[in-house]
């Protein structure tokens, strides 16, 4: 079974880096509009993924990784998650394979 926050969290990355290359085209000769811009992008899809992955942890859809990754530290070499932070909840592994 998949991890389903590493999905999320892969995908979330992919939109994420598509948009600040929209955006480094766009504004790429106004550094400062750039900086602000890509800071402005970061948080907005950070938030909302943490607040999405606390939601499914909350439901009892995710449990938080022993490895201890943080969303922003953007994707590790955690064979887990792979820095989600967050993998499937043991008791939705559990009934999925019964």
């Amino acid at each position: 079974m998949h991890n389903l926050a590493e999905l999320i969290f892969l995908n979330m990355l992919d939109q994420m880096k598509a948009v600040l290359d929209l955006g480094e085209y766009r504004l790429g000769a106004d550094k400062k509009a750039f900086a602000y811009f890509k800071r402005v992008i970061m948080d907005i899809f950070y938030d909302s993924t943490r607040q999405l992955f606390t939601s499914l942890e909350q439901e009892g859809w995710l449990a938080r990784c022993a490895c201890g990754s943080n969303l922003r530290h953007g994707y590790t070499a955690c064979p887990s998650c792979h820095g989600a932070g967050y993998v499937n909840a043991p008791e939705r592994q559990d009934s999925s394979t019964a």
